[in-house]
């Protein structure tokens, strides 16, 4: 089986950007009214959700509270209408644990947690369409997310993805 060309006979790629072209972005914010803060934005094709409730009081186990900052809890998921493969993945699967990991990994060095001691930040991410490049989409949303809720950030976050062929 040869290996799908990835620019067109005209240099185009499959979505109708030519190789140098980054993907065309579009955002929104304060999407949701009950949330602290919310986003939506548009990568290309990749479209993600992102909600920030917090900070708050822990609710799960007060044990998990920190004394001197806030903890950052953060859920990735992809919609099961997200992909051509129309399958439901179980809650926790590796996939959106890793991305969810990674996720917590970049916020928690932007966000300004020690201005929040024993609290609790939740921020949720759902890719409602997958084309490359999710998550990339989920952190420009949450980082927008985080902004419209006004959680003091050392700075704001931006994320992208090169690749050479």
């Amino acid at each position: 089986m040869a290996a799908p060309e990835l620019l067109s006979d005209e240099g185009y790629r499959a979505d109708g950007r030519r190789p140098e072209e980054i993907r065309q972005v579009r955002a929104r914010m304060g999407i949701f009214a009950r949330a602290d803060g919310s986003a939506y934005i548009e990568q290309g094709n990749t479209k993600a959700l992102a909600v920030v409730y917090g900070p708050h009081e822990v609710r799960v186990a007060r044990g998990r509270a920190l004394p001197d900052r806030a903890l950052v809890s953060c859920r990735f998921s992809l919609a099961t209408f997200s992909t051509g493969e129309r399958r439901r993945r179980p809650h926790g699967d590796r996939l959106t644990a890793e991305l969810a990991l990674h996720l917590r990994q970049s916020l928690e060095t932007a966000i300004l947690t020690g201005l929040h001691p024993r609290s609790q930040i939740d921020i949720h991410v759902q890719i409602l369409q997958a084309d490359g490049g999710e998550l990339c989409a989920g952190l420009n949303a949450a980082s927008l997310a985080l902004l419209d809720a006004g959680i003091p950030l050392r700075d704001r976050l931006c994320a992208g993805s090169a690749g050479l062929a």
